[in-house]
């Protein structure tokens, strides 16, 4: 058995100087991530922020945080993972304020333990997973603002589509959210998608300021009662997206999370009242029963009738106007069966007395609401009559009709003509008796109108008053024992104005009806009078610096009707814009210095002293009027009505 060598120290040295087997692969020069859960410490320059954190806004504690870590450094280690293909770690589940802070604090202080820290790795899963995980994350401190949730919400449900190759349905969003961690019901993913849909292209500024998911629903649902009456009344659907764009567009303020709802609803009111040509009065009841049904809970197919019934009949009388003509409530003695035109025939000639038994009784108050609108007389049956009105009253209320029917016949009768006197002396003393005028034909429509229109300015048959808030006016008038104001019977000795922009028209520069004798009324309209002069000096115009802020936009804003601003540099170039700034203030007692102060300013404003800057005559009526109402609002005051 032959023995081996060992080798020798030199074989041993030349073997080990010989070059190993050459290396096939790239070296790697940092270490990856780790495949488990663990813990490792990561400097600021290897960790980045997660791009696609729902939080858009700055963290409203954003500087206690700050200062919490500044005084005892990073209580709470931050769950980072690792994208695949990049080469830093990145914000897993919350944890981005953290990072900017410790960004701050180390350029500020340059103290090594906010540059180095340690934190938690969890291995890569998907990026739905940590879409869901900062979602999961921020709803459970519960410092995400509505916006902020729906925004991150719809981002997710794009992700996992695009993940699934599909179109995943409210259920299955939730569903699968749930198993990420994020759990959300499918009543909450509803809302947000409509959020992000319908009113975030809208109302961004408001719902960055934090207005609320209670808002939201109640928007919510005002949209989908004006979108049923929208398509109940045939419009092109495809109009609704920009009008509610555009009349809701005009609410949305910074730091502002609470609507004016009352303000909300005029204005869809007359958006749809513009879009469909139908009187306020049935879409306003139809918007009001939709809202109240849903808030009961209760189906509208099965209550369709009660909600459509105004509506469809309002849709009928403009497609026939012969089908539904329009008729006073409460009708006049026989005029029961007679629309507008027949009332004023019937007025142009002496009409019988009617039998006592045949006088209508006066609406209850019940169907007169607050705010000077009336209910639908049929929703009346179901609910509890008001008391009958006594006998005496009713007698009281015959006698006045009757009287007045006959003082209007003997009016309208014609005169006897006049007949020759025998001969007779005339002395010193003797009085001549004045002839009477022949009588005169009667006046067709043709010449009525072209008369009221001679009397008028603007439009006399377009009077902005919707027939509705007239029949209430006048018969709140007569609940207060005074006639009411009718612009014909009032055009040979007032000084009527009618207009079709929003402002109450102006039917007698003097009298003010009960109706408008509350203080708050008077400073509503003086409010609508006073922009109305602004945007004729081009002060108030739309999508400009708002220099007259009405009542009725700032009820907070007591005083005579209407506040103040400065004006925009734009405007101070104005001459006009001065003057009419100088006007108002001067009408509340709050001019300013640097524009025209001279007596001459009125002059020059109502063409007394100059050709220049004229208030026309639409305008002037109503300074007029708003001068007439701002005195008695002050009355009122000054005797203890209100404080001012």
């Amino acid at each position: 058995m032959s023995k081996h060598r060992h080798p020798s120290q030199e074989e041993l040295m030349e073997k080990l100087r010989t070059p190993g087997p050459a290396l096939q692969s790239e070296p790697v020069e940092t270490v990856g991530p780790p495949l488990a859960e663990q813990g490792i410490e990561v400097t600021l320059d290897k960790l980045r922020p997660y791009d696609r954190n729902p939080r858009t806004l700055r963290n409203p504690k954003y500087e206690e945080i700050k200062a919490s870590i500044r005084e005892v450094g990073l209580k709470h280690a931050p769950v980072v993972t690792q994208r695949p293909g990049d080469d830093k770690y990145m914000i897993s589940d919350g944890g981005n304020t953290r990072l900017q802070i410790l960004r701050e604090l180390y350029e500020e202080t340059g103290e090594e333990r906010f540059r180095k820290f340690h934190c938690i790795f969890r291995p890569w899963v998907s990026e739905a997973h940590i879409l869901a995980g900062h979602l999961s994350e921020n709803e459970t401190r519960g410092d995400l603002f509505w916006i902020e949730k729906s925004l991150g919400t719809q981002q997710l449900k794009e992700t996992l589509e695009a993940e699934a190759g599909r179109t995943l349905s409210q259920r299955e969003l939730a569903k699968r959210a749930k198993e990420l961690g994020f759990a959300l019901n499918q009543s909450h993913i509803s809302k947000m998608l409509y959020t992000v849909e319908h009113f975030w292209p809208t109302l961004p500024l408001t719902l960055e300021s934090g207005m609320g998911k209670d808002q939201v629903q109640k928007l919510i649902g005002y949209r989908e009662a004006c979108l049923l009456i929208w398509r109940r009344c045939e419009v092109d659907e495809s109009d609704f997206g920009p009008a509610w764009h555009e009349t809701m567009a005009y609410f949305d303020h910074e730091g502002q999370t609470v609507l004016p709802w009352s303000i909300v609803e005029d204005r869809l009111l007359g958006m749809l009242e513009d879009a469909t040509g139908a009187h306020l009065n049935p879409i306003d009841y139809a918007l009001r029963t939709i809202l109240d049904f849903r808030k009961r809970r209760w189906s509208l197919e099965e209550h369709d009738e009660d909600i459509w019934r105004p509506l469809d009949v309002e849709m009928e009388r403009l497609r026939d106007p012969d089908a539904h003509p329009l008729t006073y409530f409460p009708p006049l003695p026989g005029e029961e069966s007679k629309g507008e035109s027949g009332r004023r025939r019937a007025n142009a000639r002496p009409t019988q007395p009617q039998e006592p038994d045949s006088i209508p009784l006066p609406p209850s108050p019940s169907t007169v609401r607050n705010d000077g609108k009336m209910d639908d007389p049929n929703r009346q049956q179901d609910e509890e009559q008001p008391a009958a009105t006594s006998r005496h009253e009713l007698e009281e209320l015959r006698q006045q009709v009757e009287r007045l029917q006959q003082e209007n016949a003997s009016l309208q009768s014609p005169p006897s003509s006049f007949q020759a006197a025998p001969d007779f002396d005339v002395g010193d003393d003797t009085e001549l008796s004045m002839p009477l005028a022949a009588p005169s034909e009667p006046l067709n429509d043709e010449e009525c109108q072209r008369r009221l229109d001679a009397l008028s300015l603007g439009n006399s048959q377009d009077s902005g008053e919707t027939e509705s808030f007239r029949r209430t006016r006048e018969w709140l008038s007569r609940q207060q024992g005074e006639e009411p104001i009718d612009f014909e019977d009032n055009a040979l000795r007032a000084v009527p104005l009618r207009s079709a922009e929003p402002i109450y028209p102006v039917m007698d520069i003097w009298a003010i009806e009960p109706a408008f004798r509350d203080a708050d009324r008077m400073r509503t309209e003086i409010g609508y009078f006073a922009v109305a002069i602004a945007r004729w000096g081009g002060i108030n115009l739309p999508h400009e610096h708002q220099a007259v802020i009405p009542h009725h936009v700032k009820p907070h804003y007591k005083g005579l009707g209407y506040h103040l601003e400065p004006l925009s540099d734009e405007q101070v170039q104005s001459p006009r814009a001065q003057r009419v700034w100088q006007l108002l203030a001067g009408l509340i007692g709050e001019v300013n210095p640097a524009y025209p102060i001279d007596v001459t300013l009125m002059g020059e404003l109502l063409g007394t002293a100059s050709n220049d800057d004229i208030l026309p005559d639409e305008i002037l009526v109503r300074l007029y009027r708003m001068v007439r109402l701002m005195r008695a609002l002050r009355a009122q005051l000054g005797e203890g009505g209100e404080d001012s």
